[in-house]
């Protein structure tokens, strides 16, 4: 379609848009033009439908909840990560909604990241949000190392990151790879598959952090091979402020121990024998570690319902004609 400078066309393809029913299921700020949900997503009807609806079960059933609830609250977390999964080109069983961003990514370094012999770097960047490279210095600090020699940041210019640069990078001292899907000063969109498969044939373990992606880029964890990935709820999912996060980690690391252990990583049918030996799940579930904060995740139950009814697909449809409407 030819693009036209001017209201008139602005109007027309509003018309012709198809998530444009989805407008009036969103609180909107009297006159604001919200251009912040690279940050904090707005407030949705369905959003505050699930959070209302658990803030009732939490009224009625108390401690019921956990085995009562419409969802029951003990296995909220994989329930929800079933609803996401198809967003990010997983299984039902490879993504959990539980902890933080920095929280998720300490614990999948720490599970990912095994220093060996020659292979003891991890390789990252230096554009990606500061507290990953925080994350990922500590963990080389728990591990023995020195961030100074064993954190390698790929160098950015103007924001942006050549991938020959991060693939030059990847040589046999590096034992894992940490990189973002977008970059949020640039918006810069990594090709995920080709940095994936370049460091599967050097044998590297690789994750990325995707909270400036999930929700509005489709992505294919599973086809691509990606070890593991994390990333936020709360800008495009709209789970709002502080919202719980996310997990993916592939099937086949499936039967790993966490590096990071708690009582609900352990599988749901020995969790309350109360035995002092953790016994973790069988899947994604295992990279758990506290219990599911409910109040914080609920609003995200209806909010991924309806990205999901929407359509990944549309969704960046609509942003890749927005894009071109701007050049």
């Amino acid at each position: 379609m030819e693009f036209r400078l001017g209201e008139d066309f602005a109007q027309e393809m509003d018309a012709r848009d198809p998530l444009t029913i989805f407008r009036e299921r969103f609180y909107h700020i009297p006159g604001v033009v919200y251009m912040d949900g690279n940050s904090l997503g707005l407030m949705s009807r369905d959003a505050e439908e699930s959070l209302m609806r658990v803030v009732e079960e939490w009224r009625s059933l108390g401690i019921g909840g956990w085995s009562g609830g419409h969802i029951p609250w003990i296995t909220y977390a994989e329930a929800l990560g079933a609803l996401e999964a198809g967003l990010v080109g997983a299984e039902p069983d490879e993504v959990v909604v539980c902890g933080g961003t920095t929280i998720n990514l300490h614990t999948l370094a720490a599970t990912f990241y095994n220093p060996r012999g020659d292979r003891r770097k991890i390789l990252a960047d230096e554009l990606n949000f500061p507290s990953d490279i925080y994350a990922l210095a500590a963990q080389v600090r728990l591990k023995g190392g020195n961030p100074d020699e064993d954190l390698v940041l790929v160098e950015g210019l103007g924001g942006l990151i050549e991938e020959e640069d991060v693939i030059d990078g990847m040589t046999d001292e590096v034992a894992m790879v940490l990189m973002p899907s977008v970059y949020y000063r640039s918006g810069q969109l990594l090709d995920m598959a080709r940095l994936t498969k370049a460091a599967r044939e050097k044998g590297i373990v690789i994750g990325f952090d995707c909270s400036h992606s999930v929700g509005v880029v489709p992505h294919h964890f599973d086809d691509w091979g990606v070890d593991f990935a994390l990333w936020c709820n709360y800008k495009y999912m709209n789970g709002g402020p502080g919202a719980t996060g996310s997990i993916y980690v592939n099937k086949k690391h499936f039967g790993k121990m966490p590096g990071l252990a708690g009582w609900f990583g352990n599988d749901r049918t020995t969790m309350f024998d109360m035995d002092t030996s953790f016994d973790p799940a069988k899947n994604a579930a295992a990279w758990q570690i506290g219990t599911t904060t409910m109040l914080s995740t609920a609003p995200l139950e209806g909010s991924i319902r309806m990205i999901n009814e929407a359509g990944i697909e549309r969704i960046r449809d609509k942003s890749l004609k927005i894009r071109t409407a701007s050049l």
